[in-house]
């Protein structure tokens, strides 16, 4: 069994033990708690009818290692990273539906060189519904359904000049999620939240390539690439010491099957050049601890570190990010 599978049985373990455990009576009250949530986990319980809520990141990326198609890390030829800001925006259409949008734009940086400043990326939208909302206290699960589309926003082939001004991928991808949220009341009284979210997503319809992209391919190339589908698994807590100050730590784990590249690149011989190349399966296991400062039970900061600890065919990637959480 491989380390990706080890993860998803055990945290799915954790969240059904979670979820179906009996609430009991209880006199807890979550008036005075304040939670953010997690970097990576959406929140499961969606937004009240009318409200908004705002959290515009701002993310540093980098990366000097991959891991090859064994696991082991390997160092990359040259380092790479990236600054970007992302905004997601959210709505309570009502008590149980919620529409999300998030818009993103970044610098990109390899070695010496670096992108032509901030440049449009992917964008995503979200609906999610809530099968079960939460009660009071929290000791019953919120459990809810969501519909993710990625519009591919960004510029990611017919690259002429500065290749690090792609940043897109070109996908148009649907994925389908379901979310879980619970309260655990601890046994000093003050609670630990705990969320999870299983997605996936079948292969989406093939991207047509035109030129140099990011997949790699050289001037002048005509084809498409197909790229695989996705199953992706999160889990978060999140411990409030007091009514300003909570601990989060989150796990991620990813995967995404095989992508086939195919086309024609003419050659200076004029003969032309046919590709048929099968690109394997990626995988990736991730940490988040992060720390959530509450100004008010509307506004709050929350600041951590996102990074790779395993994964096959993938970059290793260590993230810092801060995000401002509005509430109105």
């Amino acid at each position: 069994m491989s380390y990706l599978q080890r993860t998803l049985s055990v945290s799915v373990m954790l969240v059904c033990a979670l979820a179906c455990a009996p609430a009991g009576a209880s006199e807890h009250s979550l008036e005075n708690v304040n939670f953010m949530g997690p970097l990576i986990t959406p929140n499961p319980a969606g937004l009240p009818q009318g409200r908004w809520f705002l959290e515009p990141y701002l993310v540093r990326v980098d990366s000097n290692a991959h891991y090859d198609a064994d696991g082991k890390r390997q160092r990359s030829a040259q380092d790479s990273g990236a600054w970007a800001v992302v905004l997601p925006v959210m709505y309570g259409f009502s008590d149980r539906l919620m529409g999300q949008v998030n818009l993103s734009a970044s610098r990109a940086e390899s070695g010496n060189g670096h992108s032509s400043g901030f440049r449009a990326g992917d964008t995503t939208a979200r609906l999610q519904y809530l099968l079960q909302a939460p009660n009071a206290d929290g000791t019953r699960p919120a459990v809810s359904l969501a519909l993710t589309q990625r519009f591919s926003t960004g510029s990611h082939d017919r690259i002429s000049g500065n290749p690090l001004d792609a940043q897109g991928d070109g996908v148009q991808r649907t994925t389908l999620a379901l979310g879980v949220q619970q309260v655990v009341w601890m046994p000093n009284g003050r609670p630990l939240r705990w969320r999870g979210q299983l997605m996936a997503g079948p292969a989406p319809a093939r991207t047509a390539l035109s030129g140099a992209s990011i997949y790699g391919t050289e001037a002048g190339f005509q084809g498409h690439i197909a790229r695989g589908s996705v199953l992706g698994l999160s889990v978060a807590g999140e411990y409030s010491f007091n009514d300003r100050w909570v601990g989060v730590m989150e796990v991620a784990a990813s995967r995404e099957t095989g992508q086939r590249l195919i086309g024609f690149t003419p050659t200076a011989d004029g003969s032309g050049r046919h590709i048929n190349e099968l690109r394997p399966a990626s995988r990736s296991l991730s940490l988040a601890p992060a720390v959530e400062y509450h100004f008010s039970p509307s506004l709050g900061l929350i600041a951590g570190v996102e990074f790779t600890v395993a994964g096959r065919n993938t970059g290793r990637v260590i993230s810092p990010q801060v995000a401002l959480g509005v509430f109105f």
